[in-house]
Formats: structure tokens, sequence, C-alpha cells
């Protein structure tokens, strides 16, 4: 039975095609009236999502980015420095080249991301779609289960991000994201297609063993592509025990540190944890001095 139409769009992947499929491709293309999802074959499902999710991925970032780079790169303050403390230093061309890098991987991760959403169509993951008949169930929808996406993804995430530094993997999958030192809005998707892919795996994972909502597994997923902008957009709120974009700056000028998705607490236990607040740019003196890092270790 297909989803109500007013869902659709906004949540869940499920109703999301089916409009897609109704109104787009067999009104507009093919000229069909009748909705026969039944009849779909696997190859089409699977260009349509995989469509779905490049436009939907490619929609955010240069939708967020651009925002986001004007906001704290472009704006001057009264002492004529931008909010993200970044001078481009590392090239004119940084944005131009993390733009193609993350256009051309977004378009390959949306293909082999979405055989993951073809299994949650099919029926083979926890997700369910019955809205909640207690508090228990509203509890569980609202709180419990994001809680737990988050924590299983942010320890999936810390030790895939960590294996991928070994010099095995890190010169042909992981240094095109390590490019740049200084990170802008627009890193946040210039990875190797299977960087992403790997990283972004426990995310579709979890919905394969644990219960999760279809409406708070599309906002999880969508949230997830708003914390990995934030990431790399170098200004932070200093929330104690997250891993904010400054803990990720630090990630990228240190090389070793900070492997983190959301928290500090496996950097901690794993002993890659560095405060950024005790180095540059975030102790107050800029990038590239020699003094920058070593007055931090001192402190330390």
């Amino acid at each position: 039975m297909e989803l109500p139409t007013v869902i659709g769009l906004g949540f869940g992947f499920d109703g999301t095609t089916n409009w897609v499929n109704k109104h787009v491709v067999d009104k507009l293309i093919l000229g069909v009236d009748e909705f026969r999802p039944e009849t779909y074959s696997l190859a089409r499902k699977f260009f349509v999502l995989w469509v779905l999710l490049t436009v939907f991925t490619l929609a955010l970032y240069f939708t967020l980015c651009p925002l986001t780079y004007w906001l704290f790169y472009k704006r001057k303050n009264s002492k004529g420095k931008n909010l993200a403390d970044w001078d481009a230093r590392e090239g004119k061309d940084q944005i131009a080249n993390e733009i193609r890098l993350s256009s051309w991987s977004i378009v390959v991760m949306a293909g082999v991301t979405a055989p993951f959403e073809l299994l949650v169509e099919a029926g083979y993951t926890k997700i369910y779609w019955e809205t909640p008949s207690d508090a228990y169930g509203w509890f569980y929808l609202l709180v419990a289960s994001p809680l737990m996406f988050i924590t299983f993804s942010d320890t999936c995430i810390y030790w895939i991000h960590r294996v991928l530094h070994h010099r095995l993997l890190y010169a042909p999958i992981h240094k095109l994201h390590h490019k740049y030192k200084e990170t802008t809005p627009f890193s946040s998707y210039a990875f190797h297609p299977l960087d992403g892919w790997l990283q972004g795996m426990p995310y579709h994972v979890f919905v394969f063993f644990m219960p999760m909502h279809h409406i708070s597994y599309f906002v999880s997923l969508a949230a997830v592509g708003l914390w990995t902008i934030n990431i790399h957009d170098r200004t932070t709120l200093n929330i104690p025990f997250v891993n904010g974009a400054a803990h990720h700056t630090i990630h990228h000028t240190g090389f070793n540190y900070n492997y983190g998705q959301y928290f500090v607490f496996w950097d901690m236990f794993g002993g890659s944890y560095r405060d950024p607040f005790k180095y540059a740019p975030y102790n107050g003196k800029p990038l590239g001095k020699p003094d920058s890092n070593a007055a931090a270790k001192k402190v330390e």
C-alpha cells in the first residue's frame, strides 16, 4: 500500500521514492497514470534511489556549504578577520578542488549506498512504520533509538577512521580527504568514495539489528549530513565531551588525533584525544608558527 503523498517527500526513503516514482517517473517521464510499484524492476528501484540520494545530498551540499562558507569564511569582523580564521593559505584553488572531489564522490557514494536502502524498502531491516501507542513507544522513537544510533555509529566510525590512518590504507583511500589541513565546509564530502562509504556504513547497518522508526531513521541520516558539514567549518561551540569542529580541525592539522565523529570518549579511551584549545588556531596562535604547538605541548 502506498504511503500517503503528504508523508512521502519529507519522511522516509520508502515514501519519498514512491512519490518520485508516481509523480515524476510514471507521470512525467513514462506518461503512466496507474501507480503499480509491485511491477517495478530492481534496476528501476535502484536507479531511482541512486538519483534521489544523489540529488538530496547535492542539494544539502550546495545549499549549506556556500551559506556557512559565507557566514564564517567570507564575512569580516571589525578587525578585518573572518570567524573561521581562514586565509586560503593552502591555495586559491582549494574550494574548487574540494567541490569537484565532493561532487564526484557524492554521486559514487550514493550509488554504493542505494543497495542498503533497497533492503530497507524490501523489509529486510528492523525499520518500522507504526505510530507509537504509549509513552514507552514515543520515548523509544524520539530518544532511545536516536541515542543508540549515535552511540553505535560513533563507536564504529572511530575505529574505522583510525584504521584508515594505517599506512597501508591511508595513501590509497583516506589521503584525499587530508589534502588540505585547513578545512572549509566544502571539505565535508571531499572523500575517496570508498572512504565515505566505509565511514557511512554504520548508519545503515544499525537498522539491520535495532528497531528504528522510519522517520527517526530519515531525520538521523539528514542530521548526519548536517553534522558532517559542521565539523569542517572550523567554528565551534565548545560543548563538553562533544567532538566539534575544533576537535576535527586538530585532526586535520595534527593527523593522529581526534578520530571521533560525535564524542571524545573513544579518543580518550584510545589515547588519541587532543584538546583543541591548547593548539593553534584555538590557543590564540595562528597555524604555521613554529611555536604554535610547542607551547601547548608544555601545557599538556
